[in-house]
């Protein structure tokens, strides 16, 4: 499958792309910085800025789905919405139509009353918003999203011991490893049992 990845130089990107590349997929990613991604084999990277069209439409020109881990910083730009606003603008001719989204426990219909939730606002409200205002933006569109909703992710090893779901309440406990989430989107794009849904993520 050919992929273009937005968000490839962040910690939980650089792995998709890294599990991309062991599954045999051609990745295509985009990078203000192009020198942070190493070269691979059936790997090209495109300079430019996800809120740019041009760049962003040379991305997915030839690709079969499109992958972000796009994340915003507590006091950076709404780099979620504003970078996906131009993904699906770039979308918007038809192809790719396959759309698979990181975004965070606590948000939209997942927004319960739990205390983990709250304090997630509480700590990260500005980063929560800007997954909000993302997940408004695609919902409605034409393509075929799925939504990964993920709760704190480690650096472990990939083990393959995790459960998803669409009503999966998690806790202060709830973790996954990026090896596993990064397991479950490139599963995902193929089996494509979440389709316009969006399903949460635990060890």
């Amino acid at each position: 499958m050919r992929l273009a990845i937005f968000g490839a130089t962040g910690r939980t990107g650089r792995v998709v792309v890294e599990r991309a590349l062991r599954r045999g997929h051609q990745v295509t990613a985009l990078s203000r910085d192009p020198a942070a991604i190493p070269p691979r084999d059936r790997l090209r990277v495109i300079p430019g800025d996800v809120r740019d069209l041009a760049p962003v439409a040379r991305a997915i020109e030839d690709a079969d789905a499109v992958v972000s881990t796009l994340g915003r910083r507590r006091r950076g730009p709404a780099i979620c919405t504003e970078g996906t606003r131009t993904i699906l603008s770039a979308m918007a001719t038809g192809r790719p139509r396959r759309l698979l989204v990181l975004t965070n426990y606590g948000v939209a219909e997942s927004r319960h009353r739990g205390l983990y939730v709250a304090a997630s606002w509480l700590l990260e409200r500005s980063v929560l918003r800007d997954k909000e205002h993302m997940e408004a933006l695609i919902r409605p569109s034409a393509t075929e999203w799925t939504l990964v909703r993920a709760p704190i992710l480690t650096d472990g090893r990939r083990t393959g011991d995790y459960r998803t779901g669409t009503d999966l309440r998690l806790t202060f406990t709830s973790h996954v490893s990026r090896a596993d989430i990064a397991e479950f989107m490139l599963s995902e794009l193929e089996e494509r049992a979440y389709l316009r849904q969006g399903v949460s993520i635990t060890s």
